[in-house]
């Protein structure tokens, strides 16, 4: 007999505290993310559910009676998770750091740093998470966060890491159906390749080039980036190819891409910390670290 899925946690974590607010808005700011976020987590919820948790209005949302009944049992839940966890949990290690990240860029970035992470800190254990775009703030294990956005982070400390350029890419057998110099609206007209977690893409790159996305052609969504760079080498359409991110791709061959179309993202990697850890020695050492790697330059001395 087959166990049945659970709904997803962030999707659980957010309609929670929008229910507990009762405002996207509120719950938004609690966790460190947008109000959008929020709002395609709870749909991302009510689908599963198959049930409307809350009525939307133009001032504001209400729990629905499903959704006040599902909160009730969810905050307690949560609630006894939270008591569990404190209950079992060591107390904090003074000899690690505990990092949260994007899936591609602590595969495509940070991974390979960690030779030079453990010259600079020796003896210190570096333990890296990955997250899809979320600020759990309740996470007080997690010393670090590394988010890909406008650095808006309300009453956090917030250190702008890089910025990239993003273009469209392809692999070489899809560019040869193409035209010589393809413009933007040529681009748009073929299959597009998301990423669930960063959906703006698109838009925001066809925004910039002064295009008119439209109704996107052919859509289709992959959960991570890695599987939307992996669809664009396998040639089933065009993706957003992110800087440093595609560069491997790039340089071997197996994607191409358009730099006459290339423009500056309006979002950067940024380095966030509660504000407590600014004077936290081996936190600023991390975020010294951090910066001279991105700069090319030679780790800080220890």
């Amino acid at each position: 007999m087959g166990t049945k899925r659970l709904p997803p946690l962030n999707s659980l974590r957010a309609f929670e505290a929008a229910a507990r607010h009762e405002s996207f808005l509120v719950a938004a700011e609690k966790q460190g993310v947008t109000p959008g976020s929020i709002s395609r987590h709870v749909k991302l919820l009510e689908r599963y559910l198959g049930t409307e948790l809350f009525v939307r209005r133009s001032n504001g949302v209400t729990l629905t009676a499903a959704g006040r009944a599902y909160a009730g049992q969810i905050t307690g839940i949560f609630r006894n998770l939270r008591a569990a966890t404190d209950g079992i949990r060591k107390p904090a290690r003074e000899r690690a750091i505990m990092i949260a990240a994007l899936p591609i860029f602590s595969e495509r970035w940070l991974h390979r740093r960690i030779p030079s992470f453990r010259q600079a800190f020796d003896g210190v254990e570096l333990r890296v998470e990955v997250h899809s775009g979320e600020h759990d703030a309740e996470r007080e294990d997690v010393d670090a966060w590394i988010f890909y956005s406008k650095g808006q982070h309300p009453g956090y400390s917030v250190t702008r890491l890089f910025g990239e350029e993003v273009f469209p890419v392809c692999s070489p057998a899809f560019r040869e159906t193409l035209s010589a110099r393809p413009e933007a609206d040529e681009v748009l007209g073929q299959p597009l390749l998301h990423d669930m977690y960063w959906d703006t893409d698109w838009p925001d790159w066809a925004r910039a080039v002064g295009a008119t996305a439209g109704e996107l052609a052919a859509e289709m969504r992959f959960a991570l980036y890695n599987g939307v760079i992996q669809a664009a080498v396998d040639g089933m359409g065009m993706a957003v190819g992110h800087g440093e991110m595609v560069a491997r791709e790039l340089a071997a061959g197996k994607l191409v891409g358009l730099p006459h179309l290339s423009v500056a993202s309006e979002r950067s990697y940024h380095l966030v910390m509660n504000a407590s850890s600014a004077n936290n020695r081996t936190l600023v050492r991390l975020k010294a670290w951090l910066l001279q790697e991105c700069a090319g330059g030679a780790p800080p001395d220890g």
